[in-house]
Formats: C-alpha cells, structure tokens, sequence
C-alpha cells in the first residue's frame, strides 16, 4: 500500500514539473493571452447581449431593460455569434499548428503561412465580436 501510494506522488510530482516547465515556454503565454482576449470579447457581448433576453426581465433580473430586437436583428447577430466562433477556432488551430511547426525547428513557408492565417483569423474574430458588442451597445 505504501509503495502504492509513493509512486502515485511520484507521478504527480512529474506532471507537475511537466505542468511547471510548459508555463516557462513563451507560446504557453501566448495561448493564454489569445483566449484571454477572446474571453474578454465574449463577456462583454454576453453581459449586452443578457439586457435584451426577456425571460431574463419576467423573472426580475436587475439588469437595465433595452428595446426589444425584430427577428432579422436577432437572426443577424446569431450569424455574428457564429462566425465570432468559427474564427476563433481558426485562429486557435493555425496558432496551435504554428506552434508546433516552430517547437520542431520548423522555420519555412508553411510557418509562416500559418502565423499570418492565426493572425488574420484573430483579428477577424476580434472585429467580429467587437462589431457584435458595439451594435447590441448602440441598440440599448
């Protein structure tokens, strides 16, 4: 049992050196400010986005009560909400390819193809959401 129980920690103590020497690499760092922008995107579209909900107001929610939406204008920001998750997730797979292609020692066409696709997909994802939190501002 005791053998047991000190391999487990053993293993433990591994990952964590594993866990300990990915945060020292400078993509780790990179991902997370990628998804922390992203993050921040999507929260304040979500927080605008909850104003307009009206079950949200049937059943009290403090929040400030805009105008409602017409279909079409609920239509035209779901098309909004979904190319926001699509380009994200370009961005995130061509960044993580990237990634990859440089941890190899991979310095050619194909990575730098791939950091200007991560690149222009982050930068469509960012006008996307912000463009989708800027109109549900401007309509409250």
């Amino acid at each position: 049992m005791i053998r047991w129980l000190g391999e487990f920690f053993d293993e433990v103590a591994h990952e964590l050196r594993l866990i300990w020497r990915m945060f020292l690499q400078p993509s780790t760092w990179i991902v997370i400010a990628v998804l922390a922008a992203f993050g921040v995107v999507m929260f304040f579209g979500m927080r605008i986005a909850l104003r307009y909900d009206g079950l949200m107001h049937l059943l009290g929610v403090q929040l400030r009560h805009c105008r409602t939406l017409s279909n079409p204008q609920y239509l035209g920001l779901m098309y909004m909400l979904f190319f926001f998750a699509i380009a994200m997730v370009y961005c995130l797979g061509n960044l993580a390819n990237y990634l990859g292609e440089r941890g190899k020692g991979r310095y050619g066409r194909e990575s730098r193809r791939l950091a200007v696709h991560a690149l222009l997909g982050g930068i469509a994802a960012l006008l996307v959401g912000g463009g989708a939190t800027a109109i549900l501002a401007y309509w409250c």
